[in-house]
């Protein structure tokens, strides 16, 4: 019968570890592929924040089934109207929870821009 060198069992349970290691760190930002923003408001929203929003805010696609990384309703005005600009502008540009860090993207006027003009739109809507 063989017998297995100690250092070879231990590379054995290191070398699965690593690779896990590995593609944690491939994994990264998801907002990585975005671009940053340009400056058209509406082209953004629709080309990055639409994919988990929606098209709407009201993070359904356009049958109304929830997105797969559905993200604030900000169509639900009860909710959407407790949080201050301030807050909003704050989660857009440091992320929470899923949704990514767009720091890297778009200045803080800019964020404020999408809070005025894009979320508390959506809001008041509905």
């Amino acid at each position: 019968m063989a017998t297995i060198h100690p250092l070879s069992r231990r590379l054995g349970l290191l070398f699965p570890a690593l690779l896990l290691t590995g593609a944690s760190l491939f994994a990264g930002d998801p907002a990585k592929d975005l671009p940053k923003f340009d400056g058209d408001i509406q082209k953004y929203w629709t080309n990055a924040c639409a994919r988990c929003h929606g098209v709407n805010g009201n993070g359904r696609d356009n049958n109304g089934s929830p997105l797969p990384d559905a993200g604030f309703d900000f169509t639900d005005s009860r909710k959407a109207n407790k949080k201050k600009d301030s807050d909003w502008v704050k989660v857009t540009l440091q992320g929470k929870d899923k949704m990514p860090a767009f720091k890297d993207k778009m200045t803080e006027a800019d964020a404020q821009r999408f809070v005025t003009e894009i979320l508390r739109k959506f809001a008041a809507r509905h």
